[in-house]
């Protein structure tokens, strides 16, 4: 008897703590409360749904619907449990779902299965925050499937040894900034297209391209340096290519690292002639003369065109030609003929070609109205001569 009082009252202790549970409420069917909650459990919309329905202060915390999903609810919420389990219910695959935040040390995402090496791994500790990838053949993919967009905020820095920053620089630009020492390499099988004005998504027309083969401007490219600015583009009327400064300096064409030809800020050309040599050709020269060569040049034939006269006006009826007399009288004083530039003059200023050569065909045609005078002379003389003999 005193067995079957104490078997009793073991079953009514162990029913009593059951129903005295505050975590969860059960039932079945309608009616609250029922005994046979283990066979079939209901949520507290009061229909029949099997699951468990966790409660405090008689609120629903969280839930094991009857397709074995967990769900926790935020701890002000207004949605009906039945409303969430339906939400869960929608996501495929899904096991716990939870409305609001959740806190963790750590997260790690696997599949639960034996010798399965690849996680991701949420970590935040010690002032810092971190998202690992650990065994993963096939690296880590993040995709925006809908929106095709990832936005990442503030500075990235790539790499732990060798950081290099992606993100806003000085006065906000977007920035890439390689601060070691390291060459920072940009590749690119089908070349890289840089645009400098908008046009990145709706033109294949880049304002500066790098292929396998060439690199391509169809800009101007400036080269600007202590105050000198060097253009490589075409001319102004777009006609003609063009290379050279757009400042008040000039421009070196070199080889061996010597420069060669040096084409100065004053208009002239300048051949094999250093900076010294032309800083100290006479500014009364540059301004006369357009080319200067050191060495002279060696051609098999050059042309000069006359700028406006030759030396024909000789033969003309009105041209005053010296006597012979007074041109030995000339050249005993000043040691060259007349109009022909002294030596010491050539040594100073050079001379014109092409004046000179209207010089020397000046004088080769007087030297014949001469000749042609003297002939005259010689005949006259023979006329007299032969007339005494008679």
């Amino acid at each position: 008897m005193k067995r079957i009082i104490l078997s009793v009252i073991v079953i009514i202790s162990f029913w009593g703590s059951v129903n005295a549970q505050t975590y969860y409420n059960m039932w079945s069917g309608g009616g609250f409360g029922g005994l046979d909650w283990v066979a079939n459990l209901g949520m507290r919309t009061k229909n029949v749904v099997g699951g468990i329905d966790f409660t405090t202060s008689d609120k629903c915390r969280g839930f094991v619907n009857q397709y074995g999903q967990w769900g926790f609810l935020a701890p002000e919420t207004s949605t009906l449990p039945l409303n969430f389990s339906n939400v869960v219910k929608g996501i495929t695959n899904l096991t716990l779902g939870v409305e609001g935040w959740v806190c963790a040390e750590g997260v790690s995402v696997r599949k639960l299965r034996n010798g399965v090496t690849t996680t991701l791994d949420l970590l935040s500790a010690d002032g810092k925050s971190t998202i690992a990838s650990n065994g993963d053949g096939q690296g880590l993919h993040i995709r925006s499937a809908i929106g095709h967009k990832i936005y990442l905020y503030d500075k990235i820095y790539f790499d732990d040894k060798f950081w290099t920053s992606l993100g806003p620089g000085r006065n906000s630009d977007p920035t890439i900034n390689n601060t070691n020492t390291k060459m920072m390499r940009i590749g690119s099988t089908g070349g890289i297209g840089i645009w400098g004005a908008s046009g990145v998504e709706a033109n294949d027309n880049p304002q500066f391209q790098v292929s396998g083969t060439a690199v391509k401007s169809i800009v101007p490219v400036f080269i600007e340096r202590e105050g000198i600015s060097l253009e490589i583009g075409a001319a102004a009327d777009h006609k003609d290519g063009w290379i050279g400064t757009t400042t008040a300096q000039g421009l070196h064409l070199a080889a061996n690292g010597l420069s060669v030809v040096y084409l100065g800020p004053d208009d002239n050309m300048y051949v094999g002639l250093g900076d010294e040599d032309v800083t100290n050709i006479r500014q009364e020269l540059k301004s006369k003369y357009k080319l200067f060569v050191a060495k002279g040049i060696l051609a098999e034939d050059y042309g000069i065109a006359p700028k406006s006269s030759w030396a024909d006006y000789v033969f003309s009826k009105n041209y005053n030609l010296l006597k012979i007399s007074e041109v030995a009288t000339f050249i005993q004083k000043n040691n060259h003929l007349p109009d022909v530039p002294s030596a010491e003059q050539v040594a100073e200023e050079g001379y014109s070609q092409h004046d000179m050569n209207k010089v020397l065909l000046q004088k080769i045609e007087e030297l014949t109205l001469y000749t042609i005078q003297q002939q005259k002379e010689i005949d006259a003389l023979k006329t007299q001569l032969l007339e005494s003999k008679k």
